[in-house]
């Protein structure tokens, strides 16, 4: 193949795999290369006679699309090196290949794409209509992209459609492009702060100018400047222009600017007739993979400010302001429901902007970019205002009707702190004047904060506060944050019924350090539960709030408590004994020692714990199935509170550790604190708040920790439940928010017979498991250890060779005693895994913590990966060191 044609061949993959084709052959994927039809007997039918001389030869297409299930054709495609011959490749590839389709019976789409890294890239998608091959339109002109999968099945299955709508890039997408534009700005030496602006520069540039700027070192630079320069001009904001400057003498950058302009021009950056909205979400959700954080901005996903927007019902008569605005997000999603049922013309859209959205950005590269984003939808006429919202002389005071933000989260204490940006907005608003703004999860527990709190409910009304899932902000930050809505001028009614409510799905999951779109998205529940005023166990809840002073803001103080179904609670009851076996296996020695202490003549003598419960919990009735029914709540043992100090010992302490089954290590604490008699549950107060565990073994646990004792009539499986349930509801607490008796005595426990049952059968087969360990781990040497692995490696194999669910192969008696065994059994593991393979990933992540594969990845890989790791961590020789 000639290298120009590779070329070609390499852009009709990006522009497939972007539009979500899978690049390979059937099954696997959707696309036939050059001749791989040829193990197609019907398709390669279909192309004889049908060459492009005309002389009865045959014909060969650069690639067929095929439908699902791998047989029919959908989409043929012709691809040339030079941009200006892409009126002979759509001729080949519908007037050859797509008649010689059509003759056969398959309706196909025709793709004709010219172009190369090097020059512009043209596309042209066309279908068969009566007489003759028409283009497929957007706005009366051509579509410059492949359509997806979907849009491909509509267009073949009406006749009459010829008219598609731009879709914009997956998440996943636009992260590995993203990433490759930052991978060769770091090498042209551009810092992390000067990234989001030479993107911005070159995508504004190339939209400007359709694509048409020289792309040679000596000139693409330059050229982009001008280009950037003149749309600035052109928006009337010439003041900003010089903020997303690209330094020209860099010329690693000048040599290697083309291929990111290539990059942008295969996302379709360059359609001039592209909508307001593609093109912003394209600009918007693009930066959160381009380093867009190292300016301090955390760009709000467009989800939660279309949110945002839907809470408050904007509309067209409404004056919306952001006080902080960023790249224009909330702007942009305000602008969304003014312009919903109806359509704008250029110059209504300009007024609209102009006089009902206004903005406040401090950060000159972020003003800059927020009016590129505006720009790229068409209109710069925008009210974004590059300046401080506390101290600029044209903050509309008391003009606006709606206020919409996410302020800057403080770092330093030095920072401004959150609720100066509320106040900031309220002041902007008119009387009964709406503002929904984002902000930290501990503007509404912490005690510092209650001062504002009281006197925001004095002057105004609490509305809703709906929080969000931690990973919201992700790659860039994780952090507990909520969506508080007030309207201005009101003091809050001691009979309003407030919305409190917590969003744990927003449609969006974090895959390799990205949010990609999952479903069951909880916002549209949540906007329907704030309009209509319901409450949904486990998810939301009105409540009414009076008094001030002393009155939460946080969902979890008010949302009632769920009874968790039977099998969430055995999820949490397998990760429980799961951990237990792991502690024996892990600290096997150590308890072993423990044990031959304890049963001494003058080893220490466990003693019930008596610590008094705090608030008056004993005066309290509860439900028969709660906590505070079935356990006495006291907090852990004071004296232990400096552990650090302790010197090491022969003595077990609970901590508010999230592993080892809460085991923070062996101390000698003799004479300072009693050994606490079990069984009883730890739930962690700070550090792994919430993550309760099962103690089995006397003990010292600190005062980091709640202690759930028994009761009479309790039973040991009841711990189990209880320590699950509260693992279930630790959402509510945080540091702002700690455990206390009083806020968990009230959650009634699941205690089904048949619960109870699978509880009792795997907390049973534990125990062999545990007992094993300290046998085993305790008096044997490395050989009988192999052995032993060796062994039970054998029987696993033998008995679950006719299993196709790697779960129940897991779930295997022999499999889970290898487990058991603990990080000394980790090398005879990995010399298994080399020797025989099998899928020991899951034993060798429980047994070592480690987990050096990743989602995706196949056996053989993550057979590799574990493979390097042992080595690495001196786990497994190398084949020269044996």
């Amino acid at each position: 193949m000639r290298s120009s044609e590779a070329r070609a061949e390499a852009v009709a993959r990006e522009l497939l795999t972007i539009r979500g084709w899978k690049d390979a052959r059937p099954p696997k994927g959707n696309v036939l290369w050059k001749n791989e039809y040829r193990d197609y007997p019907h398709l390669l039918d279909a192309m004889v006679g049908r060459g492009k001389q005309g002389l009865g030869g045959d014909a060969y297409p650069d690639f067929i699309v095929m439908s699902p299930d791998g047989y029919s054709p959908v989409i043929v495609g012709e691809t040339k090196a030079s941009e200006s011959d892409i009126d002979l490749a759509s001729h080949e590839a519908a007037d050859l290949y797509g008649e010689a389709f059509l003759d056969k019976g398959w309706n196909v789409l025709a793709a004709g794409i010219a172009g190369d890294e090097s020059s512009n890239i043209a596309v042209r998608i066309q279908k068969r209509a009566r007489s003759e091959w028409k283009p497929i339109e957007y706005r009366s002109q051509p579509i410059q992209w492949i359509p997806t999968p979907a849009e491909t099945t509509q267009l073949l299955a009406d006749e009459h459609l010829f008219d598609l709508r731009p879709q914009v890039p997956s998440n996943e997408v636009l992260a590995k492009h993203g990433d490759a534009i930052n991978r060769i700005l770091r090498e042209c030496g551009v810092t992390d702060a000067q990234r989001p602006a030479i993107t911005g520069a070159i995508m504004l540039a190339l939209w400007h100018s359709a694509g048409q700027i020289r792309t040679d070192p000596s000139h693409i630079l330059k050229d982009i400047n001008d280009e950037c320069e003149q749309a600035f001009v052109t928006a009337g904001k010439s003041d900003l222009a010089g903020s997303i400057h690209i330094p020209e003498a860099n010329d690693k950058l000048a040599a290697r600017a083309r291929y990111i302009c290539y990059i942008l021009r295969l996302l379709n950056i360059t359609t001039l007739t592209a909508e307001h909205d593609y093109l912003g979400q394209l600009y918007e959700s693009f930066f959160r993979f381009t380093g867009g954080n190292t300016i301090g901005q955390f760009f709000t996903p467009r989800h939660i400010t279309q949110f945002a927007a839907d809470i408050c019902s904007v509309g067209r008569s409404d004056v919306v302001v952001d006080p902080t605005c960023g790249t224009g997000g909330f702007l942009i999603a305000a602008l969304n429901r003014m312009m919903e049922g109806r359509s704008f013309t250029r110059d209504e859209l300009g007024n609209l902007v102009r006089d009902h959205l206004m903005g406040f950005e401090s950060e000159p590269i972020t003003a800059a970019l927020c009016v590129a984003n505006m720009i790229l939808r068409g209109d710069g006429t925008t009210g974004v205002v590059r300046g401080d919202c506390f101290t600029h002389p044209d903050y509309p005071e008391s003009r606006a009707t709606i206020v919409l933000g996410n302020p800057p989260f403080p770092h330093r204490k030095t920072d401004m702190p959150p609720e100066r940006f509320v106040d900031r907005g309220l002041d902007a608003l008119t009387t009964r004047g709406e503002l929904t703004m984002v902000v930290p999860g501990s503007l509404l527990v912490k005690g510092d904060k209650r001062r504002w709190r009281e006197n925001t409910l004095k002057r105004h009304t609490l509305r809703a506060v709906i929080t969000f899932p931690a990973d919201l902000f992700q790659p860039y930050a994780s952090s507990t944050t909520a969506m508080v809505v007030l309207r201005k001028g009101l003091p809050h009614d001691a009979q309003t019924e407030t919305l409190f409510c917590r969003i744990e799905n927003d449609g969006f999951r974090v895959k390799k350090n990205v949010r990609v779109e999952q479903p069951g998205s909880q916002i549209l529940i949540a906007l329907d539960a704030y309009r209509k005023g319901l409450s949904i166990p486990g998810f939301c809840a009105t409540a009414r709030l009076s008094d001030y002073s002393t009155v939460e803001w946080s969902p979890g103080a008010y949302i009632g408590f769920e009874k968790h179904g039977a099998e969430k609670i055995k999820d949490e009851s397998f990760l429980l004994v799961r951990n237990l076996a792991a502690f024996h296996a892990l600290y096997a020695p150590e308890l072993a020692e423990f044990r031959r202490l304890l049963e001494t003549d003058d080893g220490p003598t466990p003693e019930p714990y008596h610590r008094k419960t705090s608030g008056g919990l004993k005066l309290k009735f509860y439900g028969e199935n709660t906590i505070g029914n079935l356990f006495n709540v006291v907090y852990g043992q004071g004296q232990l509170e400096n552990k650090e100090n302790l010197a090491p010992g022969k003595w077990p302490i609970i901590s508010s550790a999230g592993t080892d089954n809460g085991c923070y290590g062996f101390f000698d604490f003799e004479g300072i604190a009693p050994l606490i008699k079990p069984p009883f549950v730890t739930v962690p107060r700070t550090g792994s708040i919430g993550e309760a565990f099962v103690q089995l073994w006397p003990c010292g646990v600190t005062s980091d920790c709640l202690l759930l004792l028994p009761r009479p009539g309790t039973d040991l499986e009841d711990l189990f439940i209880a320590a699950s349930t509260i693992r279930l509801e630790r959402w509510r607490f945080n540091y702002g928010r700690k455990i206390t008796p009083t806020r968990i005595v009230d959650i009634e426990l699941r205690r089904d017979d048949d619960l109870k049952s699978w509880i009792r059968s795997q907390r049973m087969a534990a125990d062999g498991l545990m007992k094993d360990s300290l046998r085993l781990l305790s008096d044997n040497g490395g050989d009988s250890l192999r052995d032993k692995v060796k062994a039970l490696a054998v029987a696993w194999r033998r008995e679950t060779s006719h299993l196709s669910s790697i779960e129940r192969k897991t779930a295997h008696r022999a499999y889970q005693e290898i487990i058991a065994l603990g990080k000394p059994a980790v090398p005879f593991v990995l010399e298994e895994m080399k020797a025989h393979g099998g899928h020991w990933f899951w034993a060798l992540h429980f047994m070592t913590g480690a987990n050096p594969i990743e989602e995706g990845d196949n056996v053989e890989t993550a057979r590799s990966k574990w493979l390097r790791w042992g080595i690495a961590n001196g786990f497994l020789l190398t084949d020269e060191q044996m």
